[in-house]
């Protein structure tokens, strides 16, 4: 039968897609509503797609029904990397993993899309255990995703229909020991007894009641003991009757404190996943940017200024940073040409989350490089827009990597009213009469789960000289965070 994932196609074999068809794959790996993993194998005109495809067959054979997987021909291959860029793209003789919730604009999100190499793929001693390992990822992947919203609900209504149940049954009298009637017999003779009895009890003889007080609780001699038994079985009935409602409250509130704590467990683990992602990245950085000062350092050294090379430090200002947002904002006074003009709650929203100030000290950098930008064309030294200037930024300025950089927001972004409307930040009325304008631009500060922080910014160096940062918080809404 025809089984789907969202719009991904879930089929016992793999689907091969042959040029203009690579845009039903794009659509496939956006999808918000994939829950499981998408297999894709790039190829090339020198490929022969036949006997690739029937290799990808081999490896992910014990996938069915938990992943979609797509083989490509050499157009659909460059059709699709054209659309989702290079840190998502995958290349002829590869098999690329996919996972959910994937953004093209991110190039640390490209990391957690693992890439199984052509020398792995073409060794048939690793197949077995090749197989084995797609199979626990696509697992493992479909294990960790939370419920549909659909089935979540149901499954809470369940369970307070049982927790419900329980409490009923707390003050069901007819499940007491004192109220089992042990024959049919003496359930004859106590319903004879109990009509006398529908008057006032003062008016019924004593011999009576006694009778119907043994015959209810089918008791031969009736003692003091056993009347204190039974008038204890009526307190705890009571009490049981008393706490009922308590019960009830208390099984509420734990139900929500698991639904919460559930809720807030999902998202420590995304958010875990994603600092190991900007560890990565921060390792590979410094990896780089320590052997380009081992190498500046050798070239120094071998030309006479060894000294410079090993006694050089950087100025004080360039190294302090702000240890949180309340204090960035009070930094910005010392940056001539970039001006703050939104809404300083929603920065300082943040320092809740960083509580080490890692996010305000990149978010400082980020705007260190805004300065240096407007200084430069003020100066001269550029004739590009921000993202120019990072891909050639000029001697002496601070520089940002341009993967996390967005020269404007996708045309998801831009053709939605509301996503546009939230994109609409403060401008001085020289800028803009109306006292707002869209800011598309940003700067990705961190990824982190649905926080992520981005700083939108306004170039309006060609005009009044300055760059106006319109909003610094978490990452606002799109398709994907919404």
């Amino acid at each position: 039968m025809d089984a789907w994932d969202g719009a991904a196609r879930l089929t016992t074999r793999p689907v091969i897609i042959r040029g203009d068809e690579a845009d039903e794959v794009y659509q496939v790996l956006l999808d918000t509503n994939r829950r499981g993993v998408v297999f894709v194998a790039g190829s090339d005109d020198a490929l022969p797609l036949g006997p690739w495809a029937n290799l990808i067959a081999e490896l992910t054979r014990f996938t069915k029904g938990v992943a979609s997987c797509y083989v490509l021909d050499g157009e659909a291959t460059r059709l699709l990397n054209d659309r989702i860029g290079p840190a998502h793209a995958v290349q002829p003789g590869r098999l690329r993993t996919y996972r959910s919730q994937v953004q093209p604009d991110s190039a640390v999100d490209g990391l957690r899309h693992r890439v199984l190499t052509t020398e792995r793929i073409l060794d048939e001693v690793e197949h077995p255990r090749l197989a084995r390992m797609l199979a626990s990822n696509a697992q493992a992947q479909a294990l960790e995703q939370p419920l549909p919203p659909a089935v979540t609900r149901v499954h809470r209504l369940l369970e307070r229909m049982a927790d419900d149940l329980l409490v009923n049954r707390l003050g069901d009298r007819s499940l007491a020991p004192s109220a089992v009637v042990p024959s049919p017999r003496l359930a004859a003779a106590v319903e004879a007894q109990r009509g006398p009895l529908r008057q006032e009890v003062v008016d019924a003889p004593r011999s009576l009641l006694l009778d119907y007080l043994k015959l209810k609780f089918d008791l031969d001699k009736l003692t003091v003991d056993r009347i204190d038994e039974i008038a204890n079985w009526a307190e705890v009935g009571r009490a049981s009757q008393e706490t009922q409602g308590d019960v009830a409250s208390r099984l509420a509130q734990l139900q929500t404190d698991l639904d919460e704590t559930q809720t807030a467990y999902r998202d420590m683990i995304r958010r875990l996943e994603d600092e190991q992602l900007e560890n990565r990245e921060a390792v590979d950085q410094l990896t780089l940017a320590e052997e380009t000062v081992r190498t500046l350092r050798r070239q120094l050294a071998s030309s006479g200024q060894a000294d410079v090379a090993w006694t050089a430090q950087p100025a004080e200002e360039d190294v302090s940073r702000p240890d949180s947002f309340g204090e960035l904002l009070r930094w910005m006074s010392r940056l001539s040409h970039v001006e703050f003009t939104g809404d300083p709650d929603h920065a300082a929203d943040l320092d809740t989350i960083d509580t080490l100030g890692a996010w305000a000290s990149k978010t400082w950098a980020a705007l260190l490089v805004l300065q240096d930008y407007a200084v430069a064309k003020a100066e001269g030294r550029c004739d590009r827009d921000v993202h120019g200037f990072l891909q050639h930024t000029p001697d002496g300025c601070h520089g940002w990597p341009v993967r996390r950089h967005a020269r404007d927001e996708s045309e998801e972004v831009r053709s939605n009213p509301a996503y546009r409307k939230v994109r609409i930040l403060p401008v001085p009325a020289s800028v803009d009469p109306s006292g707002r304008i869209f800011m598309g631009p940003h700067f990705k500060i961190a990824r982190s789960s649905m926080v992520s922080p981005r700083m939108h910014y306004h170039d309006d160096t060609a005009q009044s000289g300055r760059v106006y940062v319109g909003y610094i918080g978490r990452h606002l809404p799109t398709g994907q965070t919404n």
